[in-house]
């Protein structure tokens, strides 16, 4: 056996995601994007997170957090949390359906079709990993040509 480095393979996923998603044509290919684009933010996120800093989805919540409090007003600590969790659930939505089908309230028989538009999800969590990836402190050894390319870029695809 051998020992991995998360965040190489994370590197080398979010690279595998980005040239996926640019020559996809197939919701297949779209699909694979999501899902190496969710492990890379599901290994990127909880370092960040441990750094203190908040991961792109995160500040993705805030973000519709700050927009309904237009709406509503004033929240609770309580209330921020849960609208924080929700809008995180709902961001991962796509990622989770792809990865399993039911779950302790839901039959997998009954969990068999989702409603997506693949390539915006792809689009929207490749970016996601990426920018979580830029946060990261990383050495130089983590990082090669291509993937420093990709985070240097503008992520359009």
């Amino acid at each position: 056996m051998k020992i991995h480095d998360k965040i190489l393979l994370a590197g080398e996923l979010l690279l595998e995601a980005a040239n996926i998603y640019k020559s996809a044509k197939t919701d297949a290919e779209f699909a694979k994007s999501i899902l190496l684009a969710g492990a890379v933010i599901n290994i990127a996120s909880p370092w960040l997170q441990e750094l203190g800093v908040e991961p792109s989805q995160v500040q993705h919540a805030h973000i519709v957090l700050e927009l309904r409090k237009l709406d509503k007003g004033t929240l609770t600590e309580s209330q921020i949390r849960k609208e924080i969790g929700k809008s995180l659930k709902f961001s991962r939505m796509v990622y989770n359906s792809l990865k399993h089908a039911g779950n302790g309230s839901l039959k997998a028989s009954e969990d068999l079709t989702f409603e997506a538009d693949l390539p915006e999800e792809a689009y929207f969590l490749i970016g996601s990993a990426i920018d979580d990836f830029r946060r990261l402190p990383l050495s130089v050894r983590t990082i090669n040509g291509e993937l420093l390319t990709l985070l240097q870029s503008s992520w359009i695809a």
